[in-house]
This record gives C-alpha cells, sequence and structure tokens, in this order.
C-alpha cells in the first residue's frame, strides 16, 4: 500500500485564481495564495497590509473565513488522497463591490487548492475532478 502523499511537497508560489463574470450574478474572484509545507495540518495567514486599502473593510474578516473554508474543504477532500500539512499564505485580494461575496472567497480558496496540486503532482485537470 502506497503511503499518502504530503500537501504541498515543496513551497508553490503565486497561485493565482481569477474569474470575472461573463454574465449577470457570477461569481468575481481574484486571489494570489503560496502554499508552503508545514510540519502538519493546516495554518492560514495574510500578509501583512494585503488587505488594508479594501474598499469595503466590514467585509473582510467574512470574506477571508469564507477563502479559508474553502481551503480546508479542498484540501481534506477524499479523492485527493493526501495528507495535509499546510501553511497557506495570503499575498493578494481584490472584491468586487456587486459580483462578490462569501460564496466568491469559498470558491476562491476551493480553486487555487486545485490549482496548487495540480502544480505540486502535476494533475490534469480531469485527473483533479475538473472537466
Amino acid at each position: 500500500m502506497t503511503e499518502p502523499r504530503r500537501f504541498p511537497p515543496h513551497p508553490i508560489r503565486g497561485v493565482h485564481v481569477l474569474r470575472v463574470p461573463r454574465g449577470n450574478c457570477a461569481p468575481y474572484i481574484n486571489v494570489t495564495l503560496d502554499f508552503e509545507p508545514a510540519p502538519e495540518g493546516f495554518v492560514f495567514e495574510a500578509v501583512d497590509g494585503v488587505l488594508d486599502d479594501w474598499e469595503w473593510p466590514e467585509d473582510v474578516p467574512s470574506f477571508l473565513n469564507h477563502l479559508v473554508a474553502g481551503i480546508e474543504e479542498e484540501l481534506r477532500h477524499e479523492d485527493y488522497g493526501v495528507v495535509v500539512a499546510t501553511r497557506a499564505v495570503l499575498r493578494h485580494a481584490r472584491a468586487h463591490q456587486v459580483d462578490s461575496g462569501e460564496y466568491s472567497f469559498m470558491l476562491g480558496g476551493k480553486y487555487a487548492v486545485q490549482e496548487a496540486l495540480g502544480r505540486a503532482f502535476g494533475l490534469t485537470r480531469r485527473e483533479r475532478g475538473l472537466h
């Protein structure tokens, strides 16, 4: 039996997720994260000042909570079979007044993990469950 892989096996820098709505009410997502090896478990942090210039600072805590939830949920997805030993560092984030929300940031976290897994293990979109 093969031992599960640790994620990430090495630092994965600059995972940028940008989704711009092409129609009404689609989520706007714009985040950049680094994924670094950690001794165990999951740790999240935002670089100092990364969110200082947000136009809607009252939304920051809720949006970040949903970003973290999306990251954790995707990291622990059983299909990946990885041991979570991850430090996620938020380097950049932007929101749209109308098209961003908690759901957008949750998706941003999920998409960032999917991209990072692809970089770490060379998985195609189909192998990651994306079509």
